[in-house]
């Protein structure tokens, strides 16, 4: 009659472990979302490694993806529907695929930052 009781406890263990496992998955993804991150009409935006859409890509940041941003400059006019809105403003910022630029439009919940 002990082995019963200890499959159950195993079992509630690993549903336990389960369910916590879970709630750090979606919870991060949450946070991530809470700071700054890329959020386009478009579905993501390119990591670039200068301040123009001329410059080459160091990858595609979904949205949702979260980004720190470290500075802004003012450089090419981005218009609609490459951009959310028109500007030229772009933010350096770095993620899982590098430090880069990013069009302002781009990122949501943006900070407060400095000129680069």
């Amino acid at each position: 009659m002990r082995t019963p009781t200890l499959l159950r406890t195993r079992a509630g263990l690993a549903t336990a472990a389960a369910v916590a496992l879970t709630a750090l998955t979606v919870g991060a993804g949450t946070a991530e979302a809470a700071g700054s991150h890329i959020s386009s009409n478009s579905g993501g935006a390119n990591l670039r490694t200068c301040a123009s859409t001329s410059c080459g890509s160091l990858g595609y940041l979904t949205n949702g993806t979260g980004v720190s941003m470290q500075c802004w400059l003012d450089s090419q006019w981005v218009y609609p529907p490459s951009a959310n809105y028109a500007s030229n403003r772009w933010f350096r910022v770095s993620s899982h695929k590098g430090t880069g630029y990013v069009h302002s439009s781009l990122v949501a919940n943006q900070t407060a930052v400095g000129h680069c």
